[in-house]
């Protein structure tokens, strides 16, 4: 069976056969695409970044797209994948994702092409749903702050909310053309079906990188009332909702930090202020009147293993999102056995019950705080609650399982079912 993958990033596959080194950087694709791989499959991935077209092995080969504005629809790359479809003559055509235009380039190729039947694509987030929520917590001064970097880079909060109702139209439109879907939520089900009555919906989950499943949190170890959350980098994370939360847990527990992945945003020189942009200087902001400039760790861009490493060093994993499909952190940190609180938005309680983590109101920093607070007063007694959390993990994100799923949709694509 030939595969032709579409995805928004490289997999780190892909890179270390460019480089010729071992990568670090490894996503849940890559698990994806070595156990697809065993099963024989031959696969052309095309995906978002530089570079030159080459091949990983014999049975799979991959081909840089140029990576433009998610937001702005190029027709030539509508013609570039027509001509990928021709040359490669995939069973086979699966989009990772709708959210970025080449997802309607790829679905407006296949229709042209008489493979628009063939073609799947897998909900990640949904844009067109998202964009209404990317402010949400956030007070009129700060969605107006610009700052230089802003000013320069014409970009700004509001923009980039814009930006995302933009790829929502982009999104909507590939969603109405194409004829199946890959879905893993309650939500993303609904969605998908309220835009297109007609699609046929896949459950699918997903499966996660491979260096979480032998692990396991263990309350002894972690650092206590530390608080780990994955992302930082844009408003729909939440994070400013989190700071506040922070701030009442720490009458509570003085000691209580916070350790977050990216790079910092506190403005500690001339230099650092130039590279804030408006949603950065906001949460220094609150930083600031929260007096929590010694209780905010940034971490970086960690290896998958360094990743693991964050997670288990956590009393507790916070999803402090203003809207998610099924996010792959909070899954990685169940599957560890870590306690997690989570706000209820989106798809996130088809991962999670109330029995597995504790669920919290959006945009609600009071009971973001209850529900960390609720943790820390459990002690090693959370650890029971971490422990229904891998169970019930290593059902979602089971790889043999999930596998066996998505072969299933495959070979119904291509004709060439058992």
């Amino acid at each position: 069976m030939k595969v032709l993958w579409l995805c928004n990033n490289a997999p780190g596959a892909v890179r270390s056969a460019r480089s010729g080194k071992p990568e670090s950087q490894v996503n849940w694709l890559d698990h994806v695409l070595h156990d697809l791989r065993a099963q024989g499959v031959t696969l052309r991935i095309l995906y978002r970044g530089g570079g030159v077209p080459g091949q990983i092995d014999e049975a799979c080969s991959y081909v840089p797209v140029p990576e433009t504005p998610a937001h702005i629809y190029q027709p030539e790359l509508e013609e570039a994948f027509r001509q990928e479809l021709r040359t490669f003559a995939p069973d086979v055509i699966h989009s990772w994702g709708v959210e970025y235009h080449h997802a309607l380039a790829m679905v407006n190729a296949a229709e042209k092409e008489g493979m628009l039947p063939r073609m799947a694509a897998s909900i990640q987030g949904l844009c067109c749903r998202i964009a209404p929520h990317y402010t949400d917590g956030l007070p009129v001064r700060a969605l107006r702050a610009r700052t230089l970097r802003d000013f320069v880079r014409h970009d700004s909060i509001l923009v980039q909310q814009a930006q995302y109702a933009q790829r929502g139209e982009l999104e909507v439109e590939a969603l109405r053309k194409l004829t199946h879907v890959i879905g893993r939520t309650d939500w993303d089900r609904e969605n998908a079906l309220a835009i297109n009555p007609n699609i046929t919906y896949h459950h699918g989950d997903e499966t996660l990188r491979d260096v979480v499943y032998p692990s396991r949190g263990i309350y002894a170890r972690c650092r206590k009332h530390r608080i780990f959350v994955s992302s930082c980098s844009y408003p729909v994370k939440g994070f400013h909702i989190l700071l506040e939360a922070m701030a009442i847990v720490r009458k509570a527990y003085p000691d209580a930090e916070a350790a977050v992945t990216g790079r910092p945003f506190l403005a500690g020189d001339f230099k650092s202020r130039l590279r804030q942009n408006g949603y950065e200087q906001y949460l220094s902001a609150l930083v600031k009147r929260n007096k929590l400039e010694n209780a905010i760790h940034f971490l970086g861009h960690l290896s998958a293993q360094d990743m693991k490493q964050a997670y288990l060093d956590a009393n507790v994993f916070v999803l402090s999102s203003t809207m998610e499909n099924s996010p792959n952190a909070l899954g990685e940190a169940m599957l560890l056995g870590l306690p997690c609180v989570a706000a209820e938005v989106g798809g996130v309680s088809s991962l999670m019950g109330d029995k597995e983590g504790i669920l919290c109101a959006p945009v609600n920093p009071e009971a973001m705080a209850e529900g960390i607070c609720r943790v820390f007063a459990m002690e090693e007694k959370a650890e029971a609650i971490g422990a229904a959390a891998r169970s019930r993990a290593f059902m979602t994100h089971d790889p043999a399982k999930n596998l066996r799923d998505l072969m299933e949709v495959y070979r119904l694509l291509s004709g060439k079912e058992r």
